[in-house]
């Protein structure tokens, strides 16, 4: 939320939700037998457009995307920052030791080949895109979890401080559970603060 109303130092970044990983992995076989198994009506193809979800924006305005990715095998988030600025995806693995490195370019691979798909269709940006897959780099030197269960708050985490500029800062610890709770706090601090925002309904 915080990263669609604000833009400290100049930078503008949007998000995914869960399911975007999700639909890319279920698709991702097809996809590469058939590029039309993606086309204009798929859901995927409105993701860059900003109008799939309340609170994106459109990629061909933001400097970064941060998409959660979740390792089902692994039980894992991690995190991939489609990077517009530098062209190419950034990813942040909260657990070496735990999840190796071939584990998580295997999670991303559909990240790599799907997104330069889904921005020829909705042709959002201004240039035109390559025909070759996103270059994936794998972020070392970040904090990393001593809890198992942490791994969701480390994605949040790598992303405010991408968001800031300030990923080399990061705290190599902190207290996750002050983290949470601090989250809780912002957005409703945010959400109190935007007259205008509507928040979907649920039932």
């Amino acid at each position: 939320m915080r990263m669609k109303f604000s833009s400290p130092n100049n930078v503008r970044a949007t998000s995914t939700d869960c399911l975007f990983d999700s639909k890319i992995r279920s698709i991702f076989d097809k996809f590469m037998k058939d590029v039309h198994a993606i086309d204009k009506q798929h859901s995927l193809a409105l993701y860059p457009t900003g109008k799939m979800l309340w609170f994106e924006s459109n990629w061909g305005e933001v400097d970064h995307v941060f998409i959660p990715v979740f390792m089902d095998k692994r039980a894992h988030w991690i995190l991939a920052n489609f990077n517009l600025s530098k062209w190419h995806l950034d990813v942040y693995n909260s657990s070496f030791k735990m999840i190796r490195d071939v584990a998580v370019l295997a999670a991303v691979e559909p990240l790599c080949y799907i997104i330069l798909h889904l921005l020829r269709l909705s042709k959002v940006l201004k240039f035109t895109t390559p025909d070759s897959s996103l270059t994936c780099i794998l972020c070392k030197d970040v904090p990393q979890q001593t809890n198992g269960g942490d791994c969701g708050i480390f994605v949040i985490k790598y992303a405010e401080y991408t968001y800031h500029m300030k990923i080399m800062d990061m705290p190599k610890k902190f207290d996750t559970h002050m983290a949470q709770y601090n989250m809780v706090v912002q957005l409703y601090k945010y959400a109190i603060e935007q007259p205008d925002l509507t928040l979907p309904r649920t039932s």
